[in-house]
């Protein structure tokens, strides 16, 4: 194998465990069992409020790698 095969055939590779990591983790969170400290963090955001949750994601965006989708049935009207 040459060297631009093998470049191609590693990004290959590469793209299709992302796709395939991404889609295995995008789930919605059921706070009745959440999974971590993280997400229960989250779903105490989220009873109190879509603002407080959306505060709470934006300002842990850093450290935990949460999306307000995911705890949209959470979320207290």
């Amino acid at each position: 194998m040459n060297a631009t095969i093998r470049s191609r055939l590693s990004m290959f590779v590469f793209l299709i465990s992302t796709v395939f990591a991404t889609h295995a983790n995008a789930s919605p969170v059921d706070c009745a069992s959440p999974a971590g400290r993280d997400e229960a963090r989250a779903c105490t955001a989220a009873a109190q409020g879509v603002d407080e949750l959306r505060r709470f994601i934006q300002r842990t965006r850093g450290i935990y790698i949460l999306y307000i989708q995911d705890f949209s049935s959470n979320v207290r009207a």
